[in-house]
């Protein structure tokens, strides 16, 4: 438990270090695309204009073998191109005046006209571009649209139009443009919170102080009003210590995360906290109680919940305090409970209480053999205990019963109870 809130904190660190880490690549990986899509925009418009050029040169020279020569050369060019595997050019009235192309691009085409986007370039001119990556074969794909006027001025006399390929080489190389600055985001983000943890713990020191001794004084109060109620009633702390060692370990053989485990303590060290409300001939009656007597002796159920509700820190324990005498089969008091309807807590500690009661010497009787008080346990399963629990606990108690019986005094057990403690409190 030392070490817990240190714990807590590279946990917190970890846990806001990944949402940060994974918005930080979406972030990236973001940007990195845009400012690739723009690249990659540039390139393919930049090898376009030699061919707006050749079109500039047709428009210029129009004759009856222009045409024929514009679509020679565009030819011709394609097939020395790096990159554009069809032009066309349309006029101003987006009638087709000519396609040039060195591949069937139908199947292309077709993926990339769900897909149109518009780029704005340096020039504030708009280019229509769309994208189509087909992973298999690791290639990509862009349209271009571009708007053909002269210098950039209005009007628009054509449209170019092309499907402008980026190879392979190029591809790998913005894939590990991209892996790079995200690993760069990546990386800065864990060195910046492994930065944070000592700056944390050194900034929190006093308070972790302060933390610390105050669950010190927490448990120290809630030895202190167990082993006066114990006092009272049986001259020994040892039953709550026994006890609450018990359901410790019983509680871990059932895997209940650590809050409950908490929570079975404290109910664990006040489980009989309401007795402070019945009165000595009834407590410390030698002999049987009669019917009222029990009744009355019964109330320390509502006691002890009276007295531990005004604790916030004590809400927990509330489970054991007010349930830990219901039965599996319905026959117990105060609520009559049945099965699962009893909380986990409280079933595990009905178990472990009987057990202790059974094995332990009274003024009223001598304690039984650990045979004969699991037999019992077993015998109450399903009737007074939950049964995968008496289960669990046959596989632990006798070993536990026979560590236990060698913890002679109450600083053995005591001390025996702090190091199973220290792993949910500051001890």
């Amino acid at each position: 438990m030392k070490q817990n809130i240190h714990k807590v904190v590279i946990k917190r660190l970890l846990v806001a270090g990944t949402v940060i880490t994974i918005f930080v690549t979406i972030m990236a990986l973001y940007i990195e695309l845009e400012r690739i899509e723009k690249k990659v925009v540039h390139m393919a418009y930049d090898e376009s204009l030699q061919y707006i050029d050749f079109y500039n040169q047709y428009r210029h020279d129009q004759d009856t073998n222009s045409l024929q020569v514009f679509d020679k050369t565009i030819q011709d060019r394609l097939k020395t191109s790096h990159h554009f595997i069809i032009i066309e050019f349309y006029t101003d009235k987006h009638d087709l005046l000519l396609r040039a192309g060195t591949v069937d691009v139908d199947e292309i085409r077709k993926e990339l006209t769900n897909k149109d986007h518009k780029v704005l370039m340096d020039n504030n001119v708009n280019y229509k571009t769309s994208f189509v990556h087909n992973a298999f074969r690791n290639e990509l794909y862009m349209e271009v649209e571009i708007p053909l006027t002269k210098n950039g001025s209005e009007p628009v006399h054509g449209y170019l139009k092309g499907i402008y390929k980026v190879s392979t080489k190029e591809i790998d190389e913005i894939i590990n443009d991209v892996a790079f600055v995200v690993m760069q985001y990546i990386a800065t983000v864990i060195f910046t919170t492994s930065l944070l943890y000592p700056i944390i713990i050194l900034l929190n020191k006093d308070l972790l102080k302060s933390a610390n001794d105050l669950s010190r004084a927490n448990i120290t109060l809630l030895k202190v009003l167990g082993g006066a109620i114990a006092k009272r009633d049986s001259n020994t702390n040892a039953h709550n210590y026994r006890v609450t060692i018990y359901a410790i370990c019983l509680a871990r053989a059932i895997k209940l995360d650590q809050c409950q485990i908490k929570a079975l303590i404290k109910g664990a060290f006040l489980h009989d906290v309401g007795k402070v409300g019945i009165s000595d001939n009834i407590l410390l009656k030698p002999g049987k109680l009669n019917g009222q007597e029990i009744k009355q002796m019964q109330r320390h159920i509502i006691y002890g919940v009276e007295i531990i509700e005004h604790s916030k820190w004590l809400n927990d324990a509330v489970d054991v305090v007010q349930y830990h005498h219901e039965k599996f089969d319905g026959s117990g008091y105060m609520s009559g409970l049945t099965g699962k309807m009893i909380p986990v807590n409280a079933r595990v500690f009905a178990i472990v209480d009987v057990f202790d009661a059974l094995t332990s010497d009274r003024p009223y009787k001598n304690a039984l053999s650990y045979s004969e008080s699991i037999s019992l346990i077993k015998k109450g399963a399903s009737s007074h205990f939950d049964p995968d629990f008496v289960r669990s606990f046959e596989n632990i108690s006798k070993d536990l019963y026979l560590k236990i019986s060698n913890l002679k005094t109450e600083d053995d057990l005591s001390r025996e109870l702090d190091s199973l403690m220290e792993d949910y409190f500051v001890i």
